[in-house]
């Protein structure tokens, strides 16, 4: 990407910004002096590709450069109710297949880590807002909760996180940051099944809520999310209310994942939700069993997603029911 300083950003709603490069499922425009970015392939439902978190990473890192005071990420749902079906999955899995055995395949250096991580540090010195209209899946929520403001312009937008079912541990941070948010009661809902989706709109009205809650509330949140990991670590149906629920296990790693979010909880009750406090042998403690699910042995992953996307009739119709779209909705 090329950034000149001195441009001007002006010429209203919708003006193209010469100096940022459209990419494959991201493009610019300035409004005044917002910077908009809008997440746009609508062929693979908006499925963020490996190009379009790079060039946001390289916006946001060099955006105190750019003559622009504010941040908008938006997504184009003209022809799609989904806003965000996650990473591309076959970019992703290409990503699986370089990583070797005791490798972590989810590193500071990822490509969906890094930009995410540099968007939540903008958000503490600059005004960051994700407007949605439509259902977030996977690292789309963390995207949008990334951002400092998030406007929800559907009361039936939902948000899913279903990589138990495809066999991706999260990254601690980002884990972390969406826990301080929305909850561990409530994100361990959205991670142990997509049958029973939580409504964006509820999350953000319960946003102040969860950031008033008592240590002692906070330790109960966590607690209520440690059992459902536990019942997951051990192969038990998960209780949320009446209903059971079980994840499949795919990938013979969701033992790992689910070992390594129960560190992953802890930690972040223990350092009050700032992951950045973790002394760096508590962290390599926490990240071993993250690193351990995350490593490519016998391929296992990416035999997954690959399953994941050639039979998405059977793996994705609790996903699809939920969020009432046709299954050829999703991301291939």
């Amino acid at each position: 990407m090329i950034f000149q300083h001195g441009m001007n950003p002006q010429g209203g709603p919708g003006h193209a910004v010469p100096d940022l490069l459209d990419v494959r499922g991201l493009y610019y425009r300035a409004n005044g002096r917002t910077l908009r970015v809008t997440v746009a392939d609508p062929p693979n439902r908006n499925a963020l590709t490996h190009a379009a978190l790079d060039s946001l990473y390289e916006t946001v890192r060099r955006f105190h450069d750019l003559p622009f005071d504010r941040l908008a990420i938006e997504f184009d749902t003209s022809s799609t109710s989904i806003a965000c079906a996650g990473l591309n999955l076959k970019e992703f899995e290409a990503g699986t297949r370089q990583v070797g055995p005791g490798e972590d395949m989810l590193a500071s250096d990822h490509y969906l880590v890094r930009a995410t991580s540099a968007l939540r540090a903008l958000a503490r010195t600059v005004p960051t807002a994700a407007f949605v209209d439509g259902h977030l899946v996977g690292a789309g929520v963390e995207l949008a909760l990334s951002c400092r403001d998030v406007a929800c312009a559907r009361p039936d937008c939902k948000i899913l996180l279903p990589h138990l079912r495809i066999g991706v541990p999260y990254h601690t941070a980002g884990l972390g940051h969406m826990a301080s948010i929305i909850g561990w009661d409530v994100l361990s809902q959205a991670m142990v099944t997509d049958a029973m989706p939580v409504l964006l709109s509820q999350v953000l009205v319960d946003r102040p809520k969860i950031r008033r809650l008592s240590p002692a509330k906070r330790i109960h949140d966590a607690r209520i999310a440690l059992d459902r990991m536990a019942a997951v670590f051990h192969g038990l149906p998960v209780r949320i209310g009446s209903d059971s629920f079980t994840v499949e296990d795919r990938t013979g790693k969701t033992r790992h994942i689910a070992e390594a979010h129960m560190l992953q909880i802890m930690s972040h009750v223990f350092f009050g939700g700032d992951i950045a406090d973790v002394p760096s042998a508590l962290q390599e403690i926490i990240d071993a069993p993250r690193i351990r699910a995350s490593s490519c042995i016998e391929n296992r992953v990416s035999e997954s997603i690959a399953a994941h996307r050639e039979k998405p009739k059977q793996l994705n119709r609790h996903f699809s029911k939920a969020i009432g779209a046709h299954r050829h909705e999703l991301q291939e």
